[in-house]
């Protein structure tokens, strides 16, 4: 019933939109309340309903990008909201796509240069049919479209690639930062397509693998996992910091996030019992600490002017500044917020599979962590730079803007959602009176045996209690001023944000293929982007070949191909 009502609501909000914008988005939020109330039993619909409710809010001031917008924006919310409550393939498959191709209009209707829009459809296509392949395989095993048990891994395992598409991991990183960088999609559709589309692609993955039944196959699978999340979280945070872009920076911040997600669900995959639960819950946790931040600072992106965050221009709001640092501190992995108790989580799951695997293999948890470790310490740099070139060193003229509000709001539900980090770990908490710490307030990681402990709400504390002693004793900080040093860079009369990044572009500048131009411009080529350009050209040349040697129309060759042809068939259906 209750599903029924949302449907319908958001259906509403689709038509009201047309010919009201605000109403639409008002009953958009009406809707995603409801959401919230049904997450109370699903992580996935809280998380998604958290950040259609803001997403909506923050539209209902930002949105003047035409009739169309939001009519486009709420039918891809609706394919989401679609997905999430499929119970068989075909209504999964449905969702998918009405969630897909709004979303290409929307990139596409607000283009700058064409290409961005079909990367985003050509991979959104490519994740489609591998999951179409899996669902139709899954039937042929099962013999029906509902999801029931899966007895062979290969569905798991197909569906899990189209899945990690969308989600933008290693090596399709060029689907999740191209459209919002290069395509500018407003900055409330970045944060859907960044914060809740890639977070469809994680409820995917869970949920055929929730189906899937154990073996040695998904352990091993686990392990690919692994080693695809953590080239994600590397190559992500790598290029977040020496982004320029202001949304690029922050979609390649998303694919460092996702690559820690799907390493939490490879632990998940290769380890047993206790351990991979908390593996599990760890994930989940990640996905909802990601998916609000992202949003918030998606929001901070749409309250600037200009795209290089050397050049960008900002307007004074204290309450953005401290929404920002929140934000931008969560996402960097710091307690006693949210993203702090997710980096914390995963670092401790693959430190205990290392341990319990305790054999060669233990090898590859341990790479897997320093790697993420380094990561952590990238993605902190590029959050860094991108908070403080948009809420702390440019200041323009003072406003008081509702969009700064949300911001602040979205900065203290991740802040809260850390310090009750808790219910998110039951079973995996307990406390210590001998040290004051009371029952249930302290998260112990645990693989049958306790691990280590964290307790995010003492961490609040203690900071709050340490930052007023020293404000007492030393007062208000001073401020000192030096000569600017520009990492190299032409000394100029501020420190730039590109100078604050060169140091990395000069050390990694063989990976980075670091190039000084003629007129002393630094410059990084995107290997990605140049590895899938070079690829789309090898294929046309391949294509252009065959088409002008084989498939010359010679009627000699044709005959030729029906009797190879035949064979091969003939023999198939011998040895099958």
């Amino acid at each position: 019933m209750l599903q029924l009502l949302i449907l319908f609501l958001l259906l509403v909000s689709i038509i009201i939109s047309l010919l009201n914008r605000k109403i639409g988005y008002s009953s958009l939020g009406i809707a995603s309340a409801l959401i919230i109330y049904q997450g109370l039993h699903c992580i996935f619909f809280l998380i998604a309903g958290i950040v259609w409710l803001l997403s909506s809010a923050f539209s209902i001031f930002y949105d003047n990008y035409g009739k169309w917008f939001s009519p486009l924006f709420i039918t891809s919310i609706l394919g989401m909201y679609i997905v999430l409550i499929s119970n068989n393939y075909i209504e999964f498959l449905a969702g998918w796509e009405i969630m897909s191709i709004p979303a290409y209009a929307i990139i596409g209707l607000n283009k700058k240069i064409d290409y961005p829009a079909f990367t985003f459809m050509a991979f959104g296509e490519l994740s489609t049919v591998l999951i179409l392949s899996a669902f139709i395989y899954s039937y042929s095993i099962t013999g029906n479209i509902y999801f029931t048990e899966l007895s062979s891994p290969l569905p798991f395992i197909i569906s899990t690639f189209g899945f990690i598409v969308k989600m933008g991991i290693f090596p399709f990183l060029v689907m999740e930062w191209l459209p919002i960088a290069h395509g500018s999609a407003p900055a409330n559709s970045s944060a859907i397509l960044s914060a809740t589309m890639t977070l469809m692609g994680v409820y995917g993955i869970v949920k055929i693998a929730s189906l899937t039944e154990r073996s040695i196959v998904t352990q091993d699978f686990g392990f690919i996992l692994l080693g695809m999340g953590g080239f994600s979280i590397f190559f992500g945070a790598l290029y977040a910091y020496v982004s320029e872009h202001v949304k690029g920076l922050l979609a390649f911040s998303t694919i460092e996030n996702n690559g820690s997600i799907l390493t939490g669900i490879g632990v998940y995959l290769i380890s047993n019992g206790v351990l991979s639960q908390f593996a599990l819950d760890v994930s989940l946790v990640f996905a909802l600490a990601h998916s609000i931040a992202k949003t918030g600072l998606f929001f901070i992106s749409g309250s600037v002017e200009g795209e290089s965050l050397t050049y960008v221009k900002v307007t004074k709001s204290l309450r953005g500044k401290i929404g920002g640092i929140l934000l931008a501190s969560s996402m960097s992995g710091l307690l006693p917020n949210i993203g702090g108790v997710a980096a914390w989580g995963l670092l401790e799951s693959l430190f205990m599979l290392a341990y319990v695997e305790h054999s060669i293999l233990s090898v590859i948890p341990i790479i897997s962590g320093s790697i993420v470790a380094m990561g952590e310490g990238l993605a902190t740099g590029a959050l860094i730079k991108f908070i403080s070139y948009t809420q702390i060193f440019k200041i323009g003229k003072t406003e008081g803007s509702a969009k700064a509000s949300i911001t602040l709001v979205v900065g203290i539900i991740i802040l809260l959602l850390g310090s009750i980090s808790y219910i998110f770990f039951r079973g995996f908490t307990t406390g210590v009176p001998c040290l004051g710490m009371l029952e249930g307030l302290l998260i112990v990681s645990n693989y049958g045996k306790a691990f280590g402990g964290i307790s995010p709400l003492y961490v609040l504390l203690l900071l709050f209690i340490i930052s007023l002693i020293t404000f007492g004793i030393f007062g208000k900080p001073k401020i000192r001023r030096t000569e600017i040093w520009n990492n190299g860079e032409k000394i100029e009369e501020h420190y730039s944000s590109f100078a604050l990044a060169n140091n990395i572009r000069m050390m990694l500048a063989k990976l980075l293929r670091t190039k000084i131009l003629e007129n002393e411009v630094v410059f990084s080529a995107d290997i990605f982007w140049e590895a899938m350009y070079s690829l789309a050209k090898a294929y046309k040349r391949f294509s252009r070949i065959l088409s002008t040697s084989y498939m010359n129309s010679s009627l000699s060759y044709y005959i030729f191909y029906m009797i190879l042809a035949f064979i091969i068939i003939t023999l198939l259906a011998v040895i099958i």
